[in-house]
Formats: structure tokens, sequence, C-alpha cells
């Protein structure tokens, strides 16, 4: 008999891979790539036109998508509106502010949250991907626990464990690569293992080995799904190794396309890269005839403030590719022509920020049905708020008692 949570996820799943599937022209494409829209739909390509640019613009900085898009397709509203998941409700606990030195805001209320949602906990706690330990010094502190914090990192194994050593808790760093087969050793029945936003191929990694170790209790916030060591995702689940999506590194990257924390001036230099970019891109396919796309490596942001010029970026970049470079360049027009491609990407990514939640929500179901297969009762619940961080989903699970 399954219970009442692996019939909603697997029925949650179900529906959003069939939405994902249905509308796969909508979301599953590169922006920048796109010579045209993807998609054959003429009304939405004319709601699209009449947009005013500050309503083109996708800085993917909020919860709420366009309505005007969403009635386009038939059934995303509803879709949208049960991604809604049940916020965590625990008593406050008391931080003395020495404790938090050192740590930004927003991760300060992110740990705070994770250690409240422990209350009553007495297993020991394994920390994965630890970082300085800021979660498991935490967790120690809070409910006087044994915390065992693992850190591939050796500067900040040293680092936390010095503040650990100062405060007399009971934390422990390891020095350990988590995709190293020394991790497993670390992983034990009567534990409670606890990763916040570990990357990856590093939660994907832990996952794995909780299908070996079987851990009693795992709580893991997810993150940058795409920073895996396959091309292409790797599914997890037998519904989701069962479904008809494939999907790469760029698909994996859309799920997390969303940020509240970037201050205006990193806004306006982004938004200017992005122009650069698509106006060298002109450029360049008037110099070679080829229209593809061809990436460029990341560069420094200070490249983008207003000391730099396009010209000076277009010179780098046609040395990356490899071109040489007239001696004279029609700044203007080169810029408008990459203005004008630019809005075409906006107009894009308008779209396929539509998809994004629907996407995300896939991967956690992924992982949550992975875990129920494994023997585990799983919940899956907003940690914080969004406005603290849009990785906010907390996947809890607890190895159910053998019968």
């Amino acid at each position: 008999m399954l219970n009442s949570h692996s019939v909603s996820f697997s029925y949650q799943f179900k529906r959003l891979d069939q939405l994902l599937h249905r509308y796969q022209d909508y979301w599953q494409f590169s922006p920048f790539e796109q010579q045209a829209r993807p998609w054959q739909n003429p009304a939405l390509d004319a709601y699209l036109e009449q947009l005013e640019p500050k309503q083109q613009q996708t800085p993917a900085q909020t919860k709420q998508a366009d309505e005007g898009l969403i009635a386009f397709f038939p059934e995303l509203a509803e879709a949208l509106e049960s991604l809604a998941l049940a916020s965590s409700k625990a008593d406050k606990l008391a931080t003395p502010f020495w404790l938090n030195t050192g740590i930004k805001g927003r991760k300060a209320e992110q740990i705070q949250a994770f250690s409240e949602l422990l209350q009553g906990e007495q297993l020991p706690i394994l920390e994965w991907c630890a970082g300085k330990g800021h979660l498991g010094r935490l967790l120690s502190f809070h409910h006087q626990l044994k915390v065992d914090s693992l850190e591939w990192q050796a500067s900040l194994c040293e680092a936390g464990q010095h503040t650990s050593d100062k405060l007399k808790l009971r934390q422990q760093f390891h020095h350990c690569d988590v995709l190293s087969p020394q991790a497993q050793d670390f992983i034990k029945p009567q534990q409670h293992v606890v990763a916040l936003h570990a990357c990856g191929e590093l939660h994907l990694q832990l996952l794995r080995l909780a299908g070996q170790q079987q851990p009693q209790q795992l709580s893991l916030c997810p993150c940058c799904y795409h920073l895996i060591t396959a091309p292409h995702y790797q599914p997890l689940s037998s519904e989701a190794r069962a479904s008809d999506l494939r999907l790469s590194k760029a698909d994996l990257r859309l799920a997390v396309a969303q940020s509240v924390t970037s201050g205006q001036r990193v806004q306006t230099l982004r938004q200017r890269e992005l122009h650069w970019r698509l106006s060298y891109q002109c450029l360049r396919e008037q110099i070679t005839g080829q229209a593809h796309y061809q990436a460029l490596p990341s560069l420094a942001k200070h490249w983008f403030s207003q000391q730099a010029t396009f010209v000076d970026f277009a010179r780098w970049a046609a040395q990356q590719h490899g071109l040489h470079l007239p001696q004279q360049l029609d700044e203007p027009a080169l810029l408008a022509l990459g203005q004008a491609r630019h809005q075409q990407v906006q107009r894009l990514e308008l779209v396929q920020q539509l998809f994004r939640p629907l996407l995300e929500r896939w991967l956690l179901l992924d992982r949550c049905l992975y875990l129920q297969q494994l023997g585990y009762k799983v919940e899956l619940i907003e940690l914080f708020p969004f406005t603290i961080s849009p990785r906010n989903s907390l996947i809890q699970a607890q190895l159910e008692p053998q019968t």
C-alpha cells in the first residue's frame, strides 16, 4: 500500500512531467542561441511584441509570473498554484550575536531556520559540505548535539575547528572530499545527515550514499542542480527514469535562474554584459557569416563598468575566437543590433521563466520519490521565505521501521 505522501508526490510528478513535456518548445532552449522563436504561436508572439521594454526585462527576481503570459498556457496557472509548500512552523530559538559573527545576514537567517526545525533532535549530526561549519556550529549550540562536519577545503576545516574549539562545542571537522569513496565511512545508521545548499553532484552523492548506508534521518536543501559531472541529468527515481524528458546542464541551470540577492549595480552590469555579448555576436556573424552562437569565457564585472568600452570588449572577445577585427568599428550600429537581439532574448526568457518553477519542482520530486523508494518517509516543506533565498525547499526524510 502506498502512503499518502507517496501518492501525492507521484501524482504531482506525473502532472508536472506531462506539462513540461507538452510545452517543451517554450522552455527547453538556450535564448542566446535562438535566431527565431522556437515555437509556433502567432498570438503569443503578438503579445510579446507589444510589451514595453521595461516589461520585457527578466531579472528573475520575483516569484510572480506575468498573468498575461500565463493565459496562453492552459492549466499552467493551476500548476503554479499547486507548487505552494507548507511553511516551517517551529519555535524561535535565541542565538547570541557572537555566534553569528562573520556570517552574512541571509546565511544567518537560513541556518537559524534550519536549526529551529530540528528542535527535539537527539541523533548525532553529520554536516555534509560544511564550509566553515556555520550550520553545524549552530546545531551543536542550540541542541547540545555531537556534530561531524565534512569539508574538502583544509583551510575552511581549520577555521571552522578553531571557532568551534574556542566556543567549546561538540563539533569535529573532517577534511574530506564528499565525492571520494572515503565519504561513505562517515555516514552511520543512527545519524541525522544535514546539507544546506549543497550543489548538484555533492547532494546527489549524498542521496546515492543514503541508499547504501541508510542514515536514520536526512534533511537536505538542494542547490545548483546543473553542477553535475555527467553531460546530462541522470534521474534518480523510477518515475523520473521513465520520463521522456532529457535534461541538459543548460536545462538544469534554468531551474535555478532566479535570485533575490543581487543589488541594482550588479543587475545593471549584468544587463550591460548581455547587451555587449550579443552586440559582439552580431559583429562575429558579419565577419564569419556564421549565425550559430559561439560562447565566450566568463569575465570580471569591472569590464562592464562605466570606464570600459564595447570596442575593448569586442577586441578581447575576438581574440578568444581567433578573429581579426577591422581597425574601425561602427560601435553605435553594433550596439543597436545587439540591443534588438537583447530584447529578443528577454522576450524568450520571459516565456521560459514561466516554466522554471515547474522544472525545479520536478527535480525536487525526483529526489523525494527516490528517497521513498529507499524506504524513507519524506516531506517537502518551505524552510524559510523566498526573500531569504529562492532555494528554500527542504527535503526531510526519516527511515521507516522495517515490517
